[in-house]
């Protein structure tokens, strides 16, 4: 018996977003000082849309609170009270204020966009659906862990270079964390129609011929 393997398309399977991952992470990096507009767009269009207040009464808070733990398991004091963010004791801490505009919601909508082109292809709802929630999840503890660090670089190194590492580190953390997130997601959660994950590479196919 004989076994014919048709090789993956291009562009198929995990390539295709973490390509395209790739090639905005590129973009991204030459063009940062000019992201500063493109996000000022982004905060104008939520700010019309009424997203601003919800974000900042609902969302930072919570986030708040997260960060407020975060720093109390690696023994750091703090403290919290609304979208206030108090770090160290005495008169030496340090306040830092959680906008509706760090929440994360920037990140939230890469992952949706990705997501437009990455859950094409013939997979079950039930794989597309753990994609999207695993998606979700991993967005938020990206945005708390994300915040923790500025607020560890603020408590340890100033509030300087706390706002670099807030402004350009959070892009490249968002694009490294959607490549793996991608990667993960084609080699252990979606799944196609068939029932296979992964398709039989043509080495294996030959071994079965062969076995046959």
């Amino acid at each position: 018996m004989t076994a014919a393997f048709a090789p993956e398309p291009k562009g198929a399977g995990a390539i295709r977003p973490i390509g395209t991952l790739i090639a905005v992470a590129s973009v991204a990096l030459l063009i940062l000082p000019f992201l500063s507009t493109f996000g000022e767009l982004l905060t104008n269009a939520a700010m019309a849309a009424g997203f601003d207040a919800w974000l900042g009464q609902w969302i930072a808070p919570v986030e708040g609170q997260l960060v407020h733990g975060a720093l109390a398991l690696v023994g750091i004091p703090s403290a919290y009270s609304g979208s206030l963010l108090y770090i160290g004791s005495g008169a030496g801490s340090l306040a830092l204020y959680i906008s509706w505009n760090c929440v994360g919601w920037q990140t939230l909508l890469f992952l949706v966009v990705s997501m437009a082109t990455g859950l094409q292809g013939e997979f079950t709802l039930r794989s597309r659906l753990e994609t999207v929630a695993l998606g979700v999840f991993g967005i938020a503890f990206l945005n708390v862990l994300r915040i923790t660090v500025v607020a560890l670089v603020a408590y340890f190194f100033g509030r300087l270079p706390a706002v670099i590492v807030h402004d350009y580190g959070s892009v490249i953390a968002t694009v490294a964390f959607l490549m793996a997130f991608w990667g993960f997601a084609y080699n252990v959660v979606l799944e196609r129609s068939g029932g296979d994950r992964e398709e039989p590479s043509p080495d294996q196919g030959s071994r079965i011929g062969q076995m046959a």
